[in-house]
Parts: C-alpha cells; sequence; structure tokens
C-alpha cells in the first residue's frame, strides 16, 4: 500500500474565497471580496519551503479559491512555488479575469495543470449552476487555450441531482475537449450545497458502475471526489487486479485555506491547526485529527467492517457532513448502509 501517512499527495491551497460567480455549490462559499486575514504572501514562502522539504515526495500544489485570480501576486506566488521545485496547477473560475493571455503567462512560469469545472453538457444547465450567462461558452474556449499551449487540461464535474442525468453527455464533452483528467465531485452537503442536492447511496453507486463502464473507452484519467468507493467499483470490473488504495481526506491529501487552517479536505471543516504557527508537515503527520482519519480501525458502523475500509475507507467528509461524526459510516456507500441497517 502507499504510505500516505508519510506525506500528502496532493495539497490544495485556497489562496482567496473571493469570487465574481456565485455557484450554487460552492463549498468556500465564495464572497465578493477579499478577506484582510488572507495569509500575505511572505507569510507564504515559508509554507512553500515545507512543501518542497519537508516531505520525503513533495506534493503536488493547486492552487485555488475562491478565485485565485482575485489575488494580484498569484504570479509570484507561482514563481515561488515553482522556483522551489514544486509541481503547480491552478484551478480558476472562469471570469473575465481568465484570457488565454493569462493561460499564456501560467505556461511561461511552469504551471503543469489547469483545472476547469463544467457542471453540465450544455449552457443552459453549467450556467444556472454557475449563476451568469456566458460561462459555458466561455469555458469552451478557454479550455482549448490550455490545450493549445500544451498544459493538461482537467474537468472538474460536480454531480448532484441535477446533472446526474447529464453524465454520458458531460463524458462526451470532456472527451471532446480533450482533456487529459476528469473529476467527478459527487456533491456533499457543505457549504451552499445543501442535503436535498447529494444523490442517495444507490445513485451514486449507479453513477460509479457507469463511470467505471465508461473510462475503458477513452484514455484520459478518471477520479472522484466524495466517493472514494470509486476503488471498490473498478475492483469489481477488474478483480484480477488487486485494490489499490484512494487517496482522501488525511490520507494523501490536505487542504489549506486562505487564512492558513490545514483541513483533512475542503470538505470537511474541522482545521487541524494553521501554517501560521505549525508546519504543514508536522500537521499531516502528527494532528491528532489527521491521525484518526488514516486509521480505518477507528472507523464506525459499515465502514469500520467493510472488506474495503483499508484501501476506500469511506468519505469522511460525508460522513461529517450528515452524522456530525468524521468517523461514522459513509451514508453515500451502500454497503456501509447495508451493514449499519443490519
Amino acid at each position: 500500500m502507499i504510505a500516505y501517512e508519510n506525506g500528502p499527495h496532493v495539497v490544495t491551497w485556497e489562496l482567496t474565497r473571493a469570487c465574481q460567480l456565485h455557484c450554487r455549490h460552492c463549498r468556500a462559499q465564495a464572497i465578493p471580496r477579499r478577506n484582510p486575514g488572507e495569509l500575505a504572501l511572505d507569510e507564504m514562502l515559508p509554507v512553500l519551503d515545507d512543501l518542497a522539504q519537508g516531505f520525503t515526495r513533495p506534493p503536488v500544489l493547486v492552487l485555488t479559491g475562491g478565485d485565485p485570480l482575485e489575488r494580484p501576486d498569484l504570479d509570484l506566488i507561482i514563481k515561488a512555488a515553482r522556483g522551489r521545485g514544486l509541481t503547480v496547477a491552478v484551478a480558476p473560475s472562469v471570469t473575465p479575469n481568465l484570457t488565454p493571455e493569462v493561460i499564456h503567462r501560467w505556461k511561461t512560469l511552469g504551471v503543469h495543470a489547469v483545472s476547469l469545472s463544467i457542471d453540465g453538457p450544455t449552457a443552459e444547465i453549467h450556467d444556472r449552476f454557475r449563476g451568469f450567462r456566458g460561462i459555458f461558452d466561455r469555458s469552451l474556449a478557454i479550455a482549448k487555450a490550455i490545450t493549445d499551449e500544451g498544459i493538461a487540461l482537467q474537468i472538474n464535474t460536480s454531480v448532484g441531482r441535477q446533472t446526474v442525468d447529464q453524465l454520458p453527455l458531460m463524458g462526451d464533452l470532456v472527451r471532446r475537449l480533450e482533456a487529459s483528467s476528469w473529476e467527478v465531485f459527487f456533491v456533499i452537503p457543505t457549504g451552499r450545497a445543501r442535503l436535498e442536492d447529494a444523490l442517495s447511496a444507490e445513485e451514486i453507486e449507479k453513477a460509479l458502475h457507469w463511470l467505471a463502464d465508461w473510462k475503458e473507452t477513452f484514455p484520459f484519467r478518471v477520479t472522484t471526489v466524495g466517493a472514494p468507493q470509486w476503488v471498490r467499483i473498478l475492483h469489481a470490473h477488474h478483480p484480477e487486479m488487486p485494490p489499490h488504495v484512494i487517496a482522501r481526506e488525511a490520507r494523501g491529501f490536505a487542504f489549506i485555506d486562505h487564512r492558513g487552517e490545514v483541513y483533512p479536505n475542503g470538505y470537511l471543516p474541522i482545521s487541524a491547526g494553521n501554517v501560521r504557527h505549525t508546519p504543514l508537515s508536522r500537521l499531516y503527520r502528527e494532528s491528532p485529527l489527521f491521525r484518526s482519519l488514516r486509521d480505518s480501525s477507528r472507523f464506525l458502523g459499515g465502514c469500520g467492517t467493510c472488506d474495503y475500509r483499508d484501501t476506500c475507507g469511506g468519505s469522511r467528509a460525508r460522513a461529517y457532513a450528515v452524522t456530525g461524526n468524521p468517523l461514522g459510516a459513509d451514508p453515500g456507500c451502500p454497503y456501509a448502509v447495508m451493514a449499519d441497517a443490519g
């Protein structure tokens, strides 16, 4: 198994919560203007040093928001990260700030990948989610600018009650955009997302089986967020292959918010500490919160007895959002639900 207790594979850094959009499912509950409590660049530099030097293998750094382009020092942050040898990806919002010229500049700075959120295969669906008309068409244009520059394009799609039926058409769109990765986010009721927006365990299961079938015919990477049972689904489709360990909250992943608070991920709002006071490497390895979330023997209910508890472990964020206990059974997995019912 991958030794995720030694260090994360990905660290996502919320540079700001400011954003011009008003997305109905926004995890960050983005705000129109920057928070004065945001980490300043000089406060970020020691954290970047720690990311580069504090782990045996430095993690991929994803710069997100809000909208990271709301920070006028974004280029300086990218330069500082790249100067320390970190692999950098950017997850911007599609606003007038994001132009082909910006994409070209990121290419010259050494940005490895850019992710765009597209939640539906048509302007009607996507623009309704984003709260503004025209965002869908602009997203397609920016996607082309990204691939034209030779930067890896990742498409992020939130799947909930309003969009699950559009998955086949959405998959076709991702293929046409020549994306290198499709990350499918199963809505977790946190931030602006409501419980009624999220799918049931059976609906998630059906969608995951469709994804597993569909990915066989296309070459790019397909990953999930909020559904680590993806490892079980893939194993069911390829039983000859041993199940691999899914990175999830505190296990291969960490999240830094705009004020420096460190979370297991952006959907599990329990802080392990703040990088203003404690290095991320220490929080990741030693904080009681992170250690407990990596210890599958502590999981309750169906997740605690499941044969996949070490490779999947269930969504700790969904368990917390629905039950209030991050170690509880994942209500988005029918195996956990059935075990609890039995």
